[in-house]
């Protein structure tokens, strides 16, 4: 296993999600990359410049925490198992509670940047 990857990109996943609470769209576009899309838990295909718009206005976050982190290194590409807590909305509806999440990530021109991620939940506990 690459410790020094997995640590880097544990990082990035945290500061990514933190910028979503806190609202800073610049943090969360440099994290994403331009090919970026979301496989959604309700069902649609999200990319970079929709998952952006929608981030700080329709998608609210007022809590996010990662309950799991697993980061598999493969070379320019990371797989990152994740188990998640988050209180949020989506639109009008709560869209809080514990989530998986499997994001992959790529390294390009020595920068790591999420080209997809794929959400489950909210499970049931």
């Amino acid at each position: 296993m690459d410790a020094a990857t997995t640590t880097q990109i544990q990082a990035l996943e945290r500061r990514w999600m933190q910028a979503w609470v806190e609202g800073d769209l610049d943090t969360c576009a440099a994290v994403l990359a331009d090919d970026f899309v979301l496989t959604s838990a309700r069902g649609v295909l999200m990319p970079k410049a929709t998952w952006l718009a929608n981030a700080g206005t329709v998608f609210r976050c007022t809590s996010f925490e990662w309950l799991e982190l697993i980061v598999r290194p493969f070379g320019d590409v990371a797989v990152v198992h994740g188990r998640s807590r988050q209180s949020a909305s989506v639109g009008d509806q709560d869209w809080s509670g514990e989530f998986l999440v499997t994001d992959v990530w790529a390294r390009r021109a020595d920068v790591w940047q999420v080209v997809a991620r794929h959400g489950t939940g909210p499970i049931a506990r």
